[in-house]
């Protein structure tokens, strides 16, 4: 067992209560959890549908959020019994394009966590790709550099069973997610499920990733938004 495993499972009853229950003050946003909703797995073919962050401070108070559904240029959404989000629901949504201003401009300066963090990324690289024109696997450039910080291996460094998916991290630490596959209530659920996590010793993992980690910076050209309307999900 991890010192960190044995100290969580010794925590008590009273510093538990303390953990949870306690009010936040959020600070500055110095991180950002990101999470995609998409039409599937295949970063060619599928597209992303719903995106959203959730900034924290270095304690992992959620400070604010960014979030909306997107427009995926015709493509068929045939797996929303999974996150809820139909064609109708995105006839109006903006595209990734118009909205990828706003949303680089949202996390610049920010470190970058995802729960799963290599799907995320590759479906946002790709459309990324899809928008620039440029593809990847051809010369291995990406036109922006997203340097994310997998939360699955946060949790394996301090808990040394799984499983790891967040279902089960939020249930095995007493924490609910009731609109999971909400990208926003998941982006959400994972900055709180961080909190919880690293209890006492939250804000000197907080300092440690600010030390160790790289932010997001963003390309001048697209920090300008294209000013199309966000479409967030009422959840």
């Amino acid at each position: 067992m991890s010192v960190w495993a044995s100290r969580l499972g010794g925590m008590g009853f009273l510093e538990n209560l303390f953990n949870r229950y306690t009010p936040r003050t959020p600070g500055e946003p110095v991180f950002a959890v990101i999470d995609t909703e998409t039409t599937g797995f295949n970063k060619r073919y599928d597209r992303i549908i719903e995106l959203a962050a959730v900034r924290a401070d270095s304690h992992f108070n959620p400070i604010d959020s960014w979030h909306t559904l997107l427009n995926p240029d015709g493509k068929a959404i045939k797996n929303s019994h999974i996150h809820g989000i139909t064609n109708d629901m995105v006839v109006t949504a903006p595209t990734f394009s118009e909205v990828y201003g706003d949303f680089t401009s949202y996390i610049d300066g920010m470190q970058l966590f995802a729960h799963n963090a290599p799907f995320d990324s590759k479906m946002i690289v790709a459309e990324v790709d899809r928008m620039t024109g440029v593809d990847e696997d051809e010369d291995g450039d990406e036109d922006e550099f997203f340097p994310f910080i997998d939360t699955i291996d946060l949790a394996k460094q301090i808990l040394d069973r799984g499983p790891y998916n967040l279902p089960a991290l939020l249930d095995r630490l007493g924490l609910d997610n009731p609109d999971a596959h909400a990208a926003v209530a998941d982006a959400t659920a994972t900055v709180n499920m961080l909190h919880a996590l690293f209890g006492f010793k939250r804000g000197e993992i907080g300092r440690k990733i600010l030390r160790q980690g790289q932010v997001f910076r963003a390309t001048n050209t697209w920090r300008v938004s294209h000013a199309a309307p966000l479409l967030p999900r009422n959840i």
